[in-house]
């Protein structure tokens, strides 16, 4: 037995000490840390931030908080970002050239997280598996929100806490004048709350929008109009009627104007409904595109009708006109840059993050299609 084992000191913020074992200096030369030639400490470069951003989903809700990455740039010229994200959510950060690095949130994001040091993390999201991945990091700095050792939730400013206070209480989420992205870039201690979101689109992508337009006889000369009939499997109350849908589609078709009508496979019926009218110039754009190619669709529009979706993000993103319908979440809170119309039911119930209603004419039905109609004719 050794009785002095001082010069054993064992450097536990080496960047290549595995933590459970020996490193592969120690097992192939016999080094001892204190004297190792390849020392690396676990830490950022001083001129060089790195930040970690948490957010895991919903698809739309990780798109929609691309804005915040134009706004890391401009404090932090030099940084180099990571974002974990689960790997059903992350086709919409694919491309984005300004994040280094994403992570995918599987069975070695502990790993990860264990082996690397950030001077940053902000997460923005309350789920629990978010807060808990921001505890484990290791990081000079949260922004946003973590837990503590029992459990309760850690707010980084005032900001952070009236969140918490707005997603606690359904009475202040319905009072809240202030959009996301307002919210998200005083959490994040930016400057300005006006970034903008960030849609990636893939040159294969733009290439395949084109080629739809052509064997479809589309032509450019009148502008087109893109409907986005779904909600999504979460928030089936969002969606607007399909008799609506349809009557918006009829008129539009008797003008003349090409349809293009945008979703996936949980859009089917939807989608279905309307097609089965057999209007001239209403084109599904299909139900099976990757997320680059449903992109690319939506950048065919000039004015994109659809209700707070994905799709809605990424035609904000797009610099499109939007034609927005709300009735259970929050008008206030969505950001479309000014370039569009935000139509919300007038029932005294709206706001209320009901998943599912069973009111006879719920909030959504109660938005009329001469409305709608009437919003998206001043943009063509």
């Amino acid at each position: 037995m050794i009785k002095n084992t001082d010069s054993f000191e064992v450097f536990t913020d080496c960047s290549k000490f595995p933590l459970d074992r020996p490193c592969v200096y120690q097992k192939n030369n016999n080094a001892i840390c204190k004297e190792c030639k390849n020392y690396s400490k676990l830490s950022a470069k001083k001129d060089n931030k790195r930040i970690l951003i948490v957010k895991l989903g919903a698809m739309g809700d990780v798109l929609r908080t691309t804005f915040i990455l134009n706004g890391l740039k401009e404090v932090y010229p030099k940084s180099e970002i990571s974002w974990i994200v689960d790997i059903k959510n992350a086709a919409v950060l694919e491309g984005n050239n300004l994040i280094d690095r994403i992570i995918y949130n599987d069975g070695n994001v502990i790993k990860y997280l264990v082996n690397e040091f950030f001077d940053i993390v902000i997460n923005l999201d309350l789920a629990f598996e978010s807060l808990s991945l921001t505890k484990l990091s290791n990081k000079k700095e949260v922004l946003g929100f973590t837990l503590d050792d029992c459990r309760n939730i850690i707010t980084s400013n005032n900001y952070a806490k009236e969140w918490l206070k707005t997603s606690a209480y359904d009475k202040l989420k319905k009072a809240n004048t202030f959009t996301y992205q307002h919210w998200m870039s005083k959490i994040a201690e930016l400057p300005k709350d006006n970034y903008e979101i960030i849609v990636p689109l893939q040159k294969n992508s733009i290439e395949k929008a084109e080629k739809f337009l052509k064997d479809n006889n589309i032509n450019r000369n009148k502008k087109i109009i893109g409907i986005n009939p779904g909600a999504g499997k979460r928030w089936k109350l969002k969606k607007w009627t399909s008799k609506g849908f349809i009557e918006t589609a009829k008129y539009f078709s008797q003008k003349g104007y090409f349809v293009l009508l945008l979703g996936s496979a949980q859009d089917k019926s939807e989608i279905d409904l309307i097609l089965k009218e057999n209007m001239p110039n209403v084109i599904s754009t299909g139900i099976d595109n990757t997320i680059p190619d449903f992109f690319a669709k939506i950048n065919l529009c000039d004015v994109v009708l659809c209700g707070d979706t994905m799709a809605l993000h990424a035609a904000a993103g797009l610099k499109k006109n939007i034609v927005a319908l709300f009735g259970p979440t929050s008008v206030n809170e969505i950001e479309i840059y000014s370039k569009g119309v935000k139509i919300q039911s007038n029932k005294n119930c709206v706001v209320c993050y009901k998943q599912e209603c069973d009111l006879i004419d719920n909030c959504m039905e109660s938005i009329a299609a001469k409305d709608v109609i009437k919003a998206i004719e001043q943009y063509l």
